[in-house]
C-alpha cells in the first residue's frame, strides 16, 4: 500500500513540475532558440540573442537539491550573444548562464552540478570612473567535451576548460584550465593531471600487497 502511495505522490509531484516548466516558457521573449532540451526544472531564457541545443541536452535533475524551489536561468544581452550546448550534456538545478555580447559554449557529454554559473563579462568596468559607462570586456567562455563540474562553480569571462577535466566544488575559475586535469580552488588551479588510476575500468589493486605484516615471534614450549 505504501509503495503504491509513493508512486502516486511522485507522479503528482512530477506533473506539478511539468506545469512549472511550461509556465516559465511563457516568459521567453525574442530569443532565437534552436533545439528542444529535456527540461526537468523550469528554464527561464531572456534577452535577444541565440540559444542552440544540439542533440539531447538535459536541464535540471531529479532527485537532486533545489529541484522544486528554483529554476535555471539563461540571459542573452545583445543580438550577438550566444549560448550553445551540445549533445549528452546535463546541467543540474539552479544554474545561471549569462552571455553578454559574447558566447558560452558547452561541449558534448558534460556533467555540471547545482548552482553552476558562467558569464562572459563583469557587467561593469572595474575602473571607478567608468563603472557605469557600459565599456567593459566581453569574452567567450568555452567548456570542451566531457568536462565534469561540481556544485557551486563559477566560470568567469574568457575562460576555456579543456576536454575531460574536472572542476572541484566551490571553485571560481578565472583563467584557462588545460585538458585532462583535476582543478579546484579560489582562484581555481590545477591540482594534478588525470592518470590511469582515475579510470573506472581499472581493477583495484589488492590492499594486502601494500601492508607489511608484523613478525610474530615463535613461542618456545
Amino acid at each position: 500500500m505504501l509503495k503504491i502511495s509513493y508512486k502516486i505522490i511522485r507522479r503528482i509531484i512530477l506533473i506539478w513540475q511539468k506545469i512549472r516548466v511550461h509556465y516559465y516558457k511563457s516568459f521567453q521573449n525574442a530569443v532565437d532558440i534552436t533545439g528542444n532540451p529535456i527540461s526537468w526544472q523550469p528554464l527561464l531564457i531572456t534577452g535577444n540573442g541565440r540559444v542552440k541545443f544540439k542533440g539531447k541536452v538535459q536541464i535540471g535533475y531529479f532527485p537532486s537539491p533545489y529541484f522544486f524551489n528554483g529554476s535555471t536561468y539563461f540571459d542573452l544581452k545583445g543580438n550577438n550573444s550566444l549560448i550553445e550546448i551540445e549533445d549528452g550534456t546535463v546541467i543540474n538545478n539552479n544554474s545561471v548562464i549569462i552571455a553578454d555580447g559574447a558566447s558560452v559554449s558547452i561541449g558534448k557529454k558534460c556533467l555540471i552540478g547545482t548552482y553552476f554559473s558562467a558569464v562572459t563579462s563583469d557587467f561593469h568596468n572595474i575602473d571607478p570612473e567608468k563603472r557605469d559607462s557600459g565599456d567593459f570586456p566581453r569574452i567567450d567562455v568555452v567548456i570542451e567535451d566531457n568536462v565534469f563540474i561540481g556544485n557551486n562553480v563559477s566560470i568567469l569571462k574568457g575562460v576555456t576548460v579543456g576536454e575531460n577535466s574536472v572542476i572541484g566544488t566551490g571553485s571560481v575559475v578565472v583563467s584557462d584550465i588545460p585538458e585532462n586535469v583535476i582543478a579546484a580552488g579560489v582562484p581555481c588551479k590545477v591540482i594534478r593531471h588525470l592518470s590511469d588510476n582515475d579510470l573506472i575500468d581499472k581493477p583495484d589493486e589488492p590492499i594486502v600487497e601494500h601492508l607489511e605484516l608484523p613478525t610474530v615471534p615463535k613461542l618456545s614450549v
